[in-house]
């Protein structure tokens, strides 16, 4: 039976021989749920204002949601990978693509369910990082980011000269989608949008786990120093392999969520470097280390590229990237320290002394 154990400020929970906290106060809770219902409510607000009053299908929006969910699915992994191993990856897209392919393949050739290629997809991408995980440990500064950089470039030369396995541009058809169509193709959208956003909470939630926990104290201090974390005796090496290993797995979960989306995958339109640049700026403009300003920078992003797109042209990309930039450089602390300046006090405790005058 659990036992609750009411203290100052918050509840503590004692079950099975664990122990949880919950704050009672309103002001450590109120603006993530605040957040999350919103969050939650946007895909539906969109779908039944576009149908019922302005008598539309809302596809285009509801596409740019689910990119950005994507972009939360890669950055939010890549940022806890950036922390835990303290070097800076050009190669997030080359594990998207690994587990792309793989789901397509296996879906395509071999007729495996979504529910099974699913794990395939992450144990693929945590098989191939763990084996090229050395490089986190032997190299650094612009070693390692050339090494990380060179993985998706042969990824993609790899699927020209087997083209007729990987199909070039035009990809892998005949997957099969992660649900049967309902015959509506914007209510499917809309599900679409509310499963990647499921993968983006789950993502959110165990990210968040992990770096209040022990573990991620220990990446913390790896990501500052190695030395000091060795003179810690913290083992730097094993936790640079692990994290490499389950955050690349998980980034590779996206590619299996895009290839059973669109029912193809075409692993060269993902392995440009306009998408690793668009992931690199979300997890950038997030804020150092914060991963719930990733939410906010990923549908700025993605909002940013649809606007751009729609009424530039060819030439979006170019004032897209100009946007980005201009914002990376006037936010030095992302969006998410524009929410801190505005609550510091929900993150920082502080002593008002009263003098007597």
């Amino acid at each position: 039976m659990p036992k609750i154990e009411p203290r100052r400020g918050k509840i503590v929970i004692h079950l099975l021989g664990r122990k949880y906290e919950w704050t009672v106060e309103p002001r450590y809770w109120r603006n993530p749920m605040i957040g999350l219902a919103l969050w939650l409510t946007l895909p539906l607000l969109i779908y039944a204002t576009a149908t019922s009053v302005f008598h539309y299908h809302p596809i285009a929006l509801l596409s740019t949601l689910i990119f950005a969910n994507l972009l939360i699915m890669m950055a939010v992994p890549f940022n806890l990978q950036v922390i835990g191993t303290g070097r800076l990856s050009f190669g997030p897209h080359f594990f998207l693509a690994v587990g792309g392919y793989t789901a397509a393949l296996l879906s395509r050739d071999y007729g495996v369910s979504p529910l099974l290629t699913l794990p395939a997809a992450f144990f693929m991408g945590a098989i191939i990082a763990l084996a090229i995980s050395p490089i986190t440990i032997i190299s650094r500064g612009v070693y390692y980011v050339l090494i990380t950089m060179l993985l998706p470039f042969i990824l993609g030369e790899i699927t020209y000269w087997r083209s007729d396995i990987f199909g070039a541009e035009t990809g892998i058809p005949n997957v099969e989608l992660l649900f049967h169509t309902t015959g509506n193709v914007t209510l499917d959208v809309l599900i679409f949008v509310y499963v990647s956003l499921a993968i983006a909470l789950v993502f959110l939630f165990f990210v968040d786990r992990t770096l209040r926990s022990r573990y991620g104290l220990m990446m913390g201090v790896i990501n500052e120093d190695e030395d000091v974390a060795l003179s810690y005796g913290i083992n730097v090496r094993w936790i640079k392999i692990v994290t490499f290993t389950l955050t690349s797995g998980a980034m590779a979960i996206s590619g299996w969520f895009l290839a059973h989306y669109q029912g193809s995958f075409s692993g060269p339109v993902w392995l440009m470097p306009s998408f690793l640049i668009m992931v690199l700026l979300t997890a950038t403009l997030a804020g150092k280390g914060a991963i719930y300003g990733v939410v906010v920078s990923a549908y700025i992003v993605a909002t940013l590229r649809e606007i751009t797109r729609v009424s530039l042209g060819e030439f979006s990309v170019v004032v897209l990237f100009l946007i980005l930039l201009t914002l990376l450089y006037f936010l030095r602390e992302g969006f998410w320290g524009l929410y801190r300046k505005r609550r510091y006090r929900e993150y920082e405790p502080s002593i008002r002394v009263r003098r007597k005058t």
